[in-house]
């Protein structure tokens, strides 16, 4: 099996599934309100390179790249992306991952998704390189869908994750890459919070990130947002900062998405209610509370409806 849905996927099996798609599952299997969507299994990348027989030129490409200089890093990882993106899909993992497709959207003729890169390392605790791989949004039918799978299984050869290995010295060929297939949310304000504060490294606040529309406007950092920080227990906003927000990141009418500015008296309102902070704010204590360490977590706000897009264990100082 190439492919699994997310209530088929648990923490544990990050190495398979990579960090993202195992906490999704995990998530998923938890009750919380995850978008639906399933994972390339980690194992289709590498049957992908058998099954076009690129594993021996990517090995020759690879084994003199010089990571000293970067127009040769750059030269040779891109010939790699290309090798890996022009091969055709092997059929089986094309029929696994257009039937998962279809039962996403049953009765309709598809709907949007997002591609998104899970990462792990065989045989090590590595199961996330934030902002390595690639990402796409608002794709519809499952040719879309097969051509991202192949661009995400490209950036695992991207420049800056060949280096990042390298530079750790991690194994290039233990390298896992699963692409998530999810939901789309359409949201209305979206961002991030932390259950420990990066700011002072409290574990009694909750930090609290968001903007308007999808996620992309908090997390890329081209702009400005609001900020709040609250208690875990009993609610209290110990602080805020509302920023005078110039854009935010929205789905486009004619397809995709893309930045569009936001008037001044609109940017200069609070993106989040009280009431959807405490209610952020309670999902981001789920969550550390189901894993029993803190979490760095992105939510979506899609109308009233609080969605849970992913977790993950976060970056305490001095841990």
């Amino acid at each position: 099996m190439f492919v699994k849905r997310f209530a088929q996927i648990d923490k544990d099996m990050f190495q398979e599934a990579g960090g993202k798609g195992a906490h999704l599952g995990e998530m998923t299997r938890a009750g919380l309100r995850v978008p639906s969507g399933f994972v390339v299994m980690g194992n289709a990348y590498y049957h992908h390179l058998e099954q076009n027989n690129l594993e021996s030129k990517i090995r020759e490409i690879s084994s003199d790249i010089d990571f000293d200089d970067y127009e040769d890093l750059d030269v040779k990882t891109k010939a790699i992306r290309q090798l890996i993106g022009d091969a055709p899909i092997p059929k089986d993992i094309e029929r696994e991952v257009v039937e998962q497709y279809g039962d996403m959207f049953p009765g309709e003729r598809g709907g949007f998704v997002a591609v998104r890169s899970s990462v792990a390392i065989k045989d090590s605790a590595v199961s996330s390189f934030p902002g390595l791989m690639d990402t796409f949004h608002y794709l519809k039918g499952a040719e879309e869908v097969l051509t991202a799978v192949r661009r995400v299984w490209s950036s695992v050869w991207s420049a800056r994750a060949a280096f990042t290995r390298h530079n750790k010295g991690l194994d290039h060929w233990k390298a896992v890459i699963a692409p998530v297939v999810q939901k789309m949310v359409n949201s209305d304000k979206a961002g991030v919070a932390f259950t420990v504060n990066p700011m002072n490294g409290s574990r009694d606040e909750v930090m609290i990130e968001a903007n308007f529309g999808l996620g992309e406007g908090v997390v890329s950092g081209q702009c400005l947002t609001d900020l709040f920080v609250t208690t875990k227990g009993a609610f209290e906003i110990r602080s805020r900062n509302i920023s005078v927000k110039e854009k935010c990141f929205v789905q486009r009418p004619e397809g995709g998405a893309g930045w569009v500015e936001l008037d001044a008296q609109r940017g200069a309102q609070p993106c989040l209610s009280d009431y959807e902070v405490e209610r952020v704010r309670d999902l981001a204590v789920r969550v550390e509370d189901h894993y029993g360490y803190p979490q760095d977590i992105e939510w979506a706000f899609e109308g009233d409806t609080l969605v849970l897009l992913q977790a993950r264990r976060a970056k305490v100082a001095g841990e």
